[in-house]
């Protein structure tokens, strides 16, 4: 678990805001909607399976939001996850919100 930063936290708290798209009727695989940049309410079971490391290590985590990134390199954007009560999303950041994460998050390091 990652200390938090009020910096972080600020971000974090800005970019999780605002209207989600909901889970689609009989949607079997949210990844379009995941990777797609857009705010994608998904399942606990798709949360659950990211946060879990199987598609690969979350590479920050904290109570509420993680991220993940199947990047080998720092400055490729990657997708936060967060959980709000009983409801599950994701958005990949775009590369101008994920510098402005990287800087939040101090991370300075080129590699994960």
């Amino acid at each position: 678990m990652q200390k938090s930063n009020q910096r972080l936290d600020t971000f974090i708290s800005e970019i999780t805001s605002g209207e989600a798209a909901p889970i689609p009727p009989g949607e079997k695989d949210a990844e379009d909607r995941i990777w797609s940049g857009a705010t994608a309410e998904i399942n606990e079971a798709t949360y659950s399976f990211y946060a879990k490391g199987n598609a690969g290590a979350p590479k920050m985590m904290q109570d509420h939001w993680f991220i993940y990134s199947n990047e080998k390199v720092v400055d490729q954007p990657g997708i936060v996850f967060w959980q709000n009560g009983d409801q599950y999303f994701a958005r990949r950041l775009d590369q101008d919100q994920w510098e402005k994460f990287i800087k939040a998050a101090k991370i300075i390091k080129k590699f994960w």
